[in-house]
């Protein structure tokens, strides 16, 4: 690539195997483009790769984080613990089910939730803790379920950037009472839209299967047992989810290049913190390449993002946590003050092009690039 190409580098791009197109002609060519056999296929196929019994897809992962929510049983006047720094998928979750997201911040050297924060924001009227395991790595797990536990709380994990990822030897989705994946068109794999929740128990997944699909009847169909959701997954869309699950070993492998290719790179810039993982209790597994700054790297954050768009290079920056979002604060009493390690994040964090199908010479470009900036 020239020193000045003007091809842009997306933050993201995927990779489209010629499963998806197969499978989603047979939904075309049998006309089962709503509901159809590939949406069970996929929700048995994706929950056993999680080491779930059940799985029950959804519209998006946003719904999948409601359905979630409604399933252990949120309601009017509860709160719900939730990292900080997060997308707001999350917190507006909690709120369609009438509670409050009480938000928690995160250590900054990994950007997840710190569990030692927990205790002290448990109320009555707390009911769960919803942990999120941000950018391909997990939270610390085992002290969240014995506070959960301790206190009769429910745990839901939002998975929807960590697909395939581990703690201490478990799938994440797995761990809690009930996960929640998103198969939009940046994750690891994806449906175009689309998410599944994923549970080892048959009462949960009974409830959510029911709540999903408005509730119906069992005698008569039309005689509804209870408020529902349509949240149905067509089968055309579980049909490229299938497809692109079929190929999820070799996406894995193409993050671990571009993971293992940018460290190399970018691991001795000053200024330039890449988060911390402990390998002892997280299987990671990249899903965008994430970054933040610190003083001495010479340019701020921003300015580094419009210097690296001017050449073309794409980036994002890092999420405007709970706390700082203007809605929280004005209609949930949320003190923006309150998470200082998610405030730090979203002014110096951001991610990098790491699509799955980036080439090695793009990642060297947007390094070289990187690198060259903080040196002016």
């Amino acid at each position: 690539m020239s020193q000045n190409s003007p091809k842009k580098i997306p933050v993201f791009d995927i990779s489209i195997g010629q499963k998806e197109k197969e499978f989603i002609k047979d939904c075309l060519d049998t006309s089962f483009v709503g509901q159809g056999p590939y949406v069970k296929e996929f929700e048995n196929k994706f929950s056993n790769f999680v080491s779930c019994k059940y799985g029950v897809t959804t519209t998006s992962g946003t719904t999948a984080l409601h359905l979630a929510l409604k399933t252990v049983g949120v309601k009017d006047g509860d709160e719900v613990l939730v990292s900080s720094s997060t997308n707001m998928a999350c917190a507006f979750s909690i709120v369609y089910c009438n509670a409050r997201p009480v938000p928690i911040d995160i250590h900054k050297e990994t950007w997840q939730l710190n569990a030692e924060l927990i205790e002290k924001k448990i109320t009555k009227k707390t009911k769960a803790i919803m942990v999120v395991h941000l950018f391909g790595q997990s939270v610390d797990m085992d002290p969240i379920m014995e506070i959960a536990k301790k206190y009769n709380l429910k745990v839901v994990e939002d998975c929807a950037e960590s697909h395939g990822v581990e703690y201490k030897g478990r799938k994440v989705g797995s761990i809690g009472d009930i996960g929640a994946f998103s198969f939009f068109s940046n994750k690891t794999i994806t449906c175009g839209e689309g998410g599944m929740i994923t549970t080892n128990s048959e009462d949960l997944a009974n409830k959510a299967k029911g709540l999903k699909n408005l509730c119906y009847g069992k005698t008569n169909k039309f005689m509804h047992e209870d408020v529902g959701f349509n949240y149905r997954l067509p089968n055309v869309s579980a049909a490229m989810g299938l497809g692109q699950f079929n190929q999820i070993s070799e996406i894995f492998e193409q993050k671990k290049r571009i993971d293992e290719r940018y460290k190399k790179n970018l691991k001795n810039v000053k200024g330039l913190n890449i988060p911390k993982i402990d390998p002892s209790t997280t299987k990671y597994i990249m899903w965008v390449f994430n970054l933040y700054l610190d003083e001495n790297f010479g340019v701020s954050r921003d300015e580094l993002t419009k210097k690296l768009k001017e050449i073309n290079i794409d980036t994002r920056d890092a999420f405007v946590p709970i706390n700082m979002q203007k809605i929280f604060q004005k209609n949930w009493n949320i003190n923006e003050k309150d998470c200082p390690n998610a405030n730090f994040i979203m002014k110096n964090g951001f991610y990098i092009p790491s699509g799955n199908t980036i080439s090695n010479e793009d990642i060297d470009y947007v390094s070289e690039k990187i690198i060259k900036i903080s040196k002016q």
